[in-house]
């Protein structure tokens, strides 16, 4: 099979989307070999087995819950290696776990395609860091794909909905709620620049907390309706959740629905749920997205035009009623939410391609998988599909921000302090520099560790679960106290932080992409 496309993958923490750029220019999301254009993200591990991807893995997940991993793009980039097992005696990888993802992505892409799936562009949350950011890639480079870059979901999903408008600079609102996660961005559109302008989000808000509540409601339901009041094992669980899945899906365009529950012959019933009743038990989770709405609203001292509905748990219409009450100014434009981010992931790989840099390239080469083994990176000059396409009038330009706060620790008046250099909302590329002192007499060694946090505050009280890495000045002994060390933070237009220590009494100097535990950076 030959190489014929580029693809954008949408990587999400329930549900991940792959869509390829053809001859046509036109971006087409990729059947899976179950048949639904969205692939459950979970995976089953079983030893001396080949690992289960996708629907067969969630529809057994509650039956195997300690082989199956579900979730994981909350871990990557965090964690090292988690165990899992019924005594958790096996231990795997969140970048493992993900590159199994990728690979039955590009399994189902290939057969729908009949084309190799090599050259890929993959989307992260605007809230991902340095370390989660290098950890995805590395998931990638461990699937067998040639990255050719990471963005963001929501500029992705701007870049789709960009190509298909006037070339009318807007403000416009990226209201992303997932299956897992709820992000808001602002963006500035400006013909084939994209430009955050600012970022929130809540990493525990997404479809699944909609899906439980609704459990909820079932089970009370059904105790109130059959007086059971015992509890539910795990095939019971399953069939209930699949159920108040396809529930919520009917109450999207029907006023109520049915859930059948089935304990016994003695305990059965098909519980009723209305729309409201759905909408008043899952009100306070709405509440939590709307309020990070108005929240990024007010940051923004320009006006916004437009929200972009993005991601599978907008299509709830209690998610577009609150916008139009709580936001009547703004235009709502909905365009395929299951797949925005995927498609403009891959308009942007066919940018990326059309336009890449030899020097790129050829740093590829280098590349190698977490094993050790060299990555594969494929090198020629054309896929036959694309000779001949004129390539997009302009190259795509996209201006990010510091999504967090960088800082790094210090003695504030003798306290342990965090001294935030770059500030979120920070346009990238940015570089601070800021000179401290010694602390001690003829030290041998300085850690400088890197901190990032989600607020605005020049110094703040040190929280060790907010340090990301570190990098040590090693000096020859012989400065006294109160010497003067430069410190200088960076953060890379695609979200790489760099550091740099520098003895200004010596001229000694460290530099490097910081070391992180969860992943670090080749």
């Amino acid at each position: 099979m030959s190489e014929k496309y580029v693809f954008g993958i949408d990587l999400g923490t329930t549900y991940s989307c792959i869509s390829y750029f053809d001859e046509n220019m036109q971006c087409t999301p990729c059947p899976s070999m179950e048949g639904p254009t969205t692939t459950p993200s979970v995976v089953r591990l079983e030893p001396d087995s080949e690992p289960v991807v996708g629907q067969s893995a969630k529809n057994t997940a509650v039956i195997y819950p300690d082989t199956t991993i579900q979730f994981v793009k909350s871990r990557i980039g965090k964690d090292a290696s988690f165990n899992y097992g019924p005594d958790a005696e096996y231990t795997t990888t969140p970048i493992a776990v993900s590159a199994e993802i990728l690979k039955k992505l590009a399994n189902d892409a290939a057969n729908h395609t009949n084309s190799d799936v090599k050259r890929v562009v993959i989307t992260v949350p605007a809230y991902f860091g340095d370390p989660e950011r290098k950890a995805t890639e590395q998931a990638g480079i461990d699937a067998g794909f040639d990255v050719l870059g990471i963005i963001e979901e929501p500029t992705a999903a701007a870049i789709y909905y960009g190509m298909n408008k006037s070339d009318k600079p807007e403000n416009i609102l990226v209201f992303d709620l997932g299956g897992g996660t709820f992000d808001i961005t602002a963006m500035k559109i400006e013909g084939n620049s994209f430009t955050t302008l600012t970022t929130e989000g809540d990493h525990d808000l997404g479809g699944k907390n909609w899906d439980n509540a609704l459990i909820d409601l079932v089970k009370q339901k059904f105790e109130e309706q059959t007086g059971y009041d015992d509890s539910y094992d795990s095939d019971i669980e399953q069939d209930l959740l699949i159920a108040c899945e396809q529930a919520k899906i009917v109450l999207s365009q029907a006023l109520k629905a049915s859930v059948p529950v089935s304990i016994s012959r003695e305990y059965r019933a098909a519980i009723e749920i209305t729309r409201e009743e759905f909408d008043d038990v899952t009100a306070t989770l709405l509440d939590r997205a709307i309020s990070l709405t108005r929240k990024v609203i007010e940051r923004v001292s320009e006006p916004i035009d437009k929200i972009l509905m993005v991601g599978g748990s907008t299509y709830m219409p209690q998610v577009r009623e609150a916008i139009e009450r709580e936001f009547p100014q703004l235009e709502i434009f909905s365009n395929e939410p299951n797949h925005s981010v995927s498609k403009g992931a891959a308009i942007f790989a066919f940018n990326k391609y059309v336009n890449r840099d030899p020097d790129e390239i050829k740093e590829k080469e280098e590349r190698t998988t977490s094993s050790g083994e060299k990555a594969f990176v494929s090198l020629e000059d054309e896929i036959d599909t694309y000779k001949g396409i004129v390539t997009l009038e302009n190259e795509i330009n996209i201006v990010t921000v510091a999504t967090k706060s960088l800082g790094v620790r210090i003695l504030l008046d003798g306290v342990p302090k965090i001294n935030n250099l770059i500030l979120k909302d920070t346009q990238l590329p940015a570089s601070v520099s800021a000179t401290y002192a010694t602390n001690t007499p003829n030290a041998t060694r300085i850690p400088i560790r890197i901190f990032q946090a989600n607020n605005f505050d020049e110094y703040y009280d040190v929280d060790e679960d907010l340090q990301i890495g570190q990098a040590v000045l090693e000096l020859n002994g012989d400065l006294p106290k109160g010497a003067p060390i430069e410190v200088t933070l960076s953060i890379s237009d695609d979200g790489l932080i760099h550091v740099k220590g520098l003895d200004l009494t010596n001229n000694i100097v460290v530099e490097g992409d910081i070391e992180n535990d969860a992943y670090t950076a080749r």
